[in-house]
């Protein structure tokens, strides 16, 4: 343990022997520096910052009160504890300077001890204030330096990502592109994050229109792997199959599962998506259908809903794998409307109870929408959800697709 050093500033030494004798006779262990002069005491204080500073208003060259006042406006020096030993008549002054504790001039040994042990005690709290105070601002400024690396490395992330948007909007067909195909649509695509999990597909061979939607597994970054892979094979595929819905399926199954290196073992991911694919004859007003775990909503001119049910496996690995997806027929004719969606739409939770949208409300809504102009439909199928969520945050990706016949 250091010894405290104590600074005694008085015109003569007698005060300072007074106190050396009465902690001698205490058994203390204290180190005193002595100055007669005030300016000295001021320089001495700055240089050794001691434990505690006695002055006595009677120095020389300027008085104890002048050498407070400029003692307490030091940044090295104001917060050392100050006793000042004078006539009872000077306390009022003595403490307006910025004395920290007074003792009357003709005080008694236990009286000074006291003080001059308080004094001490100050000393060793505020300079493990500072320590603390000290440490708090290292940590705080780490912390500060962590944030700002953790928001440099976050706004990278999320350029990268949005970059990667930028790629998968790219990959994607746009809506201008389905408006070659179909004179009327719609397109309402809402990710849950940055980039999507969901995404669809179009093509044209052996004058039919082809239309696809998927939905990944995962959402985010995850699913976007997906969706970039799912659209290259089909357009790999659509090159040397004919166009026929569950053909292009099993092709799209074949690849994913080579791709993800699924073999059917025990354990093993079970990624993929879920997909439905229609192929549009217009020629002979027909419409083939097949799908992977999503169903496509036909809702004809006057009104009434027919589904188009998948087979319940996806495209990847799978307990019936080897089995190939199965063909639906439909005929259609002008005005029908046909909705192609992921699950996202009809999982999200919301409105009264927190519960999910379900297929039964979005199946009304499809029926209720089904005659009006497509801008109106989209409309109506945002403002919808979003007044459905309210403050709750979007649990999926959302992807539906309108065509009118």
């Amino acid at each position: 343990m250091s010894i405290h050093k104590i600074l005694v500033a008085d015109s003569s030494e007698k005060m300072l022997t007074s106190i050396q004798s009465i902690v001698r006779k205490y058994n203390l262990n204290y180190e005193f520096i002595y100055t007669p002069d005030g300016r000295n005491a001021c320089k001495i204080a700055a240089q050794i910052n001691p434990d505690i500073i006695i002055l006595n208003p009677d120095l020389n060259h300027f008085n104890g009160y002048r050498a407070l006042k400029i003692l307490k406006r030091l940044p090295q020096t104001r917060d050392i504890p100050t006793i000042l030993i004078s006539s009872s008549k000077n306390i009022k002054e003595a403490y307006y300077t910025g004395a920290d504790d007074f003792v009357n001039i003709s005080f008694t040994e236990l009286e000074l001890l006291f003080r001059i042990k308080f004094a001490l005690s100050l000393s060793d709290n505020l300079k493990k204030l500072k320590q603390q105070n000290h440490l708090l601002q290292k940590q705080s400024e780490e912390v500060k330096r962590q944030y700002r690396l953790m928001e440099s490395q976050r706004k990278d992330i999320i350029d990268d990502i949005t970059y990667s948007r930028h790629i998968q909007n790219a990959i994607m067909p746009t809506k201008e592109s389905l408006s070659l195909l179909f004179r009327e649509c719609f397109v309402f695509n809402k990710p849950k994050r940055i980039v999507s999990g969901d995404f669809f597909w179009i093509s044209f061979k052996e004058d039919k229109a082809i239309v696809a939607v998927a939905d990944c597994t995962g959402h985010g970054i995850s699913g976007a792997f997906l969706t970039i892979a799912g659209t290259a094979f089909l357009n790999e595929i659509i090159n040397f199959c004919k166009a026929d819905p569950s053909e292009i399926l099993n092709q799209l199954r074949t690849r994913i599962m080579r791709l993800l290196n699924q073999k059917g073992l025990e354990g093993e991911a079970s990624d993929g998506m879920d997909i439905s694919l229609c192929v549009f004859d217009f020629d002979h007003n027909k419409l083939s259908y097949a799908g992977a775990n999503n169903a496509v909503y036909l809702v004809r001119k006057n009104g009434t809903l027919e589904i188009l049910n998948p087979d319940r496996m996806p495209i990847g690995i799978h307990e019936n794998f080897t089995r190939s997806f199965g063909n639906q027929e439909k005929n259609i004719e002008k005005g029908d409307m046909i909705y192609m969606f992921s699950d996202g739409y009809a999982d999200q939770f919301g409105g009264p109870g927190d519960q999910k949208f379900r297929y039964k409300r979005f199946q009304n809504l499809c029926v209720e929408l089904h005659d009006k102009p497509m801008n109106q439909q989209y409309e109506r199928f945002e403002r919808t959800m979003d007044e459905w969520i309210g403050h709750r945050d979007q649990i999926d990706d959302m992807l539906i697709i309108g065509l009118r016949i």
